[in-house]
């Protein structure tokens, strides 16, 4: 009975940990879509993610009153400036992967995301090279241009 008690206290101290630990991200993405749907005028939301460079943004897939898939990129700021872009105006995260892949080499991709760099809208792309060093890509979402390259983080 002691042992059965002292499992279910560990499964208890888990389970919390993880729930506090999920609660900022979960807030986060509650938050975006409500601001997708009323600033970016989102019809439906699909897809988060979160982008950090000099700015942060939220990144909400979803559609537009056309149902159009979009991307709403809205800054973290008090004023969330938002920035809709059709899916169908840039590169897919697809070819922007493909495109470090093919010049890079990357052992592990870690995240590819979208987000703004220099009013631009891009895809960051973050991997680690054959040395096991962090990198990243930023690529321009309208044509796939390379706008900034790190290497060896």
């Amino acid at each position: 009975m002691i042992l059965l008690l002292v499992v279910l206290a560990i499964i208890i101290a888990v389970y919390g940990t993880l729930w506090v630990a999920q609660r900022p991200m979960h807030q986060a993405q509650k938050t975006a879509y409500s601001l997708a749907v009323s600033k970016g005028k989102l019809k439906t939301t699909t897809a988060f993610s979160q982008y950090n460079g000099t700015q942060s943004y939220y990144v909400v897939t979803g559609t537009n009153k056309k149902s159009t898939p979009v991307y709403a990129i809205i800054n973290t700021n008090k004023h969330h400036q938002t920035t809709v872009v059709k899916k169908s105006a840039g590169i897919t995260r697809t070819k922007a992967l493909q495109k470090v892949w093919s010049k890079r080499n990357p052992s592990k991709v870690i995240k590819a995301t979208l987000g703004k760099y220099n009013g631009k809208v891009v895809w960051e792309i973050t991997y680690l090279n054959k040395k096991k060093a962090l990198c990243y890509e930023v690529l321009q979402y309208s044509n796939g241009s390379q706008l900034k390259s790190i290497i060896n983080i």
